[in-house]
């Protein structure tokens, strides 16, 4: 009887806890939805399409904000990718016992780590370095807030692909010895592989985080609301949705249709994150980790 109703308590407390989650998120989402009527009412389309924000006009375009977010998430991912994959196939593949737990935890307590502290390191490090090297004027940049966040999601995209590719069972590891694959062939045409849903997941919410980032990539993005030219040049100042809503959200708070378009942005930014926040839970649903001492004995 006690285990019976400990059981059902636990079910009350999560089953409480989802809904006021759920009611949270509808209700941040009907606030942003109601809040943003003004400007999608008197911009339409050209809300998304249009490339001027004037607030003394009442003219707010949001592309250069949605350009801005697309290239540093862009660039994040091409940086932490490559580096976040091959960390973990170090740690779970060639690493092991306590060598590996020490990577590891060090590894997940960067990715504990604020994003302003790693603002701050980007405008006292990465700014200067990047005005330097490729001789600009400011070192304010799309690039500057990419390489940052590449930086910031590399510990996410690497534990959670460690994690997935130990949870790949070990006798799939073991089979491909046996039918003559070295480690490295193993790791190629066994591990990755079989790992692809876990490691897709992985990605998907570490560009989540990347999309959400507000201070860090606020301090080293510049200010410049427009598109660059030529459109690839990211070696220019920009903003992304949330440096633009890190920027105006205090004073526009109120102040008619520019704070109707700043809650238009941070409806398309809602939607767009929770979208992908989602997707890479479902997708890494199966996802867990094995007990290190069965993935030993046979990988």
């Amino acid at each position: 009887m006690f285990h019976l109703n400990k059981d059902r308590a636990a079910g009350i407390v999560l089953g409480t806890s989802f809904l006021i989650t759920m009611a949270l998120a509808l209700f941040i989402l009907a606030f942003l939805l109601a809040e943003s009527l003004p400007v999608l009412r008197e911009e339409g389309l050209s809300f998304i399409t249009g490339q001027v924000w004037y607030v003394a006009g009442d003219i707010y375009g949001a592309l250069p904000m949605i350009y801005g977010t697309l290239a540093v998430t862009l660039l994040a991912l091409i940086i932490a990718l490559p580096l976040g994959i091959g960390s973990a196939v170090i740690t779970s593949e060639i690493l092991t016992g306590r060598t590996r737990h020490i990577v590891k935890s060090l590894m997940e307590m960067l990715a504990a780590i604020p994003g302003v502290v790693y603002g701050l390191i980007g405008i006292a490090l990465l700014t200067t370095s990047v005005r330097d090297l490729f001789g600009l004027m400011d070192g304010n940049t799309i690039f500057t807030a990419g390489l940052l966040l590449g930086i910031m999601i590399l510990p996410t995209i690497m534990t959670l692909s460690d994690d997935a590719m130990r949870s790949l069972p070990g006798e799939l590891r073991a089979q491909g010895r046996v039918l003559g694959l070295s480690h490295g062939q193993t790791i190629r045409r066994v591990v990755l592989p079989g790992s692809i849903k876990g490691i897709t997941g992985a990605v998907l919410l570490g560009v989540s985080r990347a999309m959400g980032e507000t201070i860090s990539v606020m301090l080293v993005i510049g200010s410049l609301d427009r598109l660059p030219t030529p459109i690839y040049n990211v070696f220019t100042s920009g903003q992304s949705i949330t440096s633009k809503l890190g920027r105006e959200g205090a004073e526009g708070l109120g102040l008619g249709l520019q704070w109707s378009a700043l809650a238009g942005l941070g409806l398309m930014l809602f939607i767009s994150v929770m979208a992908l926040t989602f997707t890479g839970n479902i997708i890494r649903g199966g996802v867990r980790p094995k007990k290190s001492k069965n993935h030993e004995v046979t990988g």
